[in-house]
């Protein structure tokens, strides 16, 4: 099991959209991403008892944990990622750049 840094998103069809959840995650270190995995691929690894972790560093140097949730809006209900939360936005998943 791995503690990796998630420091990039993808959401279709596009980053500002409210209505959709976040597909990819790329996972890196400051300098950028080196892998592109699914959300698919992350809720099965924190699903998973020795599956790997990840987490998000803010701006500020805050770490905030990335868990799975249930959409509460959405038909069917399905799972996305999202971070635990705390005392500020900049460790939050939507606050990360796109991945290009």
């Amino acid at each position: 099991m791995a503690d990796l840094r998630i420091v990039c998103i993808r959401k279709q069809p596009s980053h500002n959209d409210t209505h959709h959840h976040i597909t990819h995650a790329g996972i890196g270190n400051g300098a950028g991403y080196s892998v592109l995995s699914t959300v698919t691929n992350i809720i099965a690894n924190l699903k998973s008892i020795g599956g790997d972790r990840y987490h998000v560093l803010g701006t500020n140097g805050a770490r905030s944990e990335v868990i799975v949730r249930r959409c509460a809006r959405c038909a069917n209900a399905p799972e996305y990622i999202t971070t635990t939360p705390d005392w500020t936005k900049t460790d939050n998943l939507l606050s990360l750049p796109e991945c290009k």
